[in-house]
């Protein structure tokens, strides 16, 4: 039994499916349904029943399983022990943050990253999903969070400020005192979350329900409605303007996080001391002081 085999048995176990699996893997899901099979037939066992659902554990798949999980976590401390003894400024470091953050904002320091160290290669992984740290699904998360894990190490950046924007011809078209102007809902367990009753326009209703920044992003410029977004987001856009009185409130912290045993290596240091001053030198972006003097609010 070799761990490669597990990884593949691992990665279906926990995702369900051949796709799934492959996704996460990043490779063709028939290389996971050939390498299952051959898996089984080595072991002379049927681990999975292949369900129009999906693959389901069987009884001794279950059984192996918990026997692979110990291994997988055997084999990543290994790894990131190893890697953490690493003085060397070359190698791959990948790195996970949400889409906002890397076509918004840092993007450009990403870039400038890999020209001012030519050895080490970053992985983007652009995702809002918490990628685990502990099993090398990323060595660093770029994470908006006001609670970040308690066994990361890492650095809180900066709180960043949103406020209120609308496309131009909204506001022109739209009398904000009356019920005809909506805000453009976000995916919240409440049907108003304390951001619009705190907000200068509690009266309004919510019109949509979008569960992304940049789809938030899109549909006020096209109309749909007032959106509260961050202000590196919104003050970046000529289609919006923020509503008046214009001011932005603090909304979330951006941590810079690794897991404890990589916070030695040199690359991902490196990196981690480079991607924090570039944050620093956007903080009047990022604190929405940018969007103030743009549109001349106090």
């Amino acid at each position: 039994m070799n761990w490669d085999d597990l990884k593949f048995f691992l990665a279906v176990a926990q995702e369900g499916s051949a796709r799934a699996a492959a996704a996460k893997l990043g490779i063709h899901h028939s290389t996971i349904t050939r390498r299952i099979e051959a898996f089984e037939s080595t072991q002379k066992t049927r681990l999975f029943d292949r369900l129009p659902s999906g693959y389901t554990l069987t009884k001794t798949g279950k059984e192996l399983l918990q026997a692979a999980i110990r291994i997988e976590d055997e084999i990543n401390g290994i790894e990131r022990h190893i890697l953490g003894q690493d003085i060397r400024l070359q190698g791959d470091i990948r790195v996970t943050m949400p889409e906002h953050l890397a076509l918004n904002l840092l993007m450009p320091d990403m870039v400038r990253f890999m020209e001012i160290y030519p050895d080490v290669n970053l992985k983007l992984v652009i995702s809002c999903d918490m990628l685990s740290l502990s099993k090398r699904e990323a060595d660093v998360a770029i994470r908006v969070t006001n609670n970040p894990p308690e066994h990361l190490v890492g650095r809180k950046v900066i709180r960043y400020h949103c406020a209120t924007y609308a496309s131009s011809h909204y506001l022109e078209t739209h009398e904000l005192t009356t019920e005809k102007a909506h805000w453009i809902g976000w995916d919240s367990p409440t049907p108003y979350p304390d951001w619009v009753k705190q907000s200068e326009f509690p009266h309004l209703s919510i019109r949509g329900q979008i569960a992304s920044i940049l789809a938030q992003l899109a549909a006020a410029k096209e109309g749909l409605g007032l959106a509260r977004l961050p202000c590196f987001v919104g003050d970046s856009d000529s289609r919006l303007q923020r509503v008046p009185p214009g001011r932005s409130v603090p909304c979330h912290d951006i941590w810079v996080l690794t897991h404890k045993d990589l916070v030695s290596t040199m690359r991902i240091q490196t990196f981690i001391d480079f991607i924090t001053d570039a944050f620093r030198h956007k903080r009047d972006v990022l604190e929405g002081r940018k969007g103030l003097i743009q549109q001349g609010c106090q």
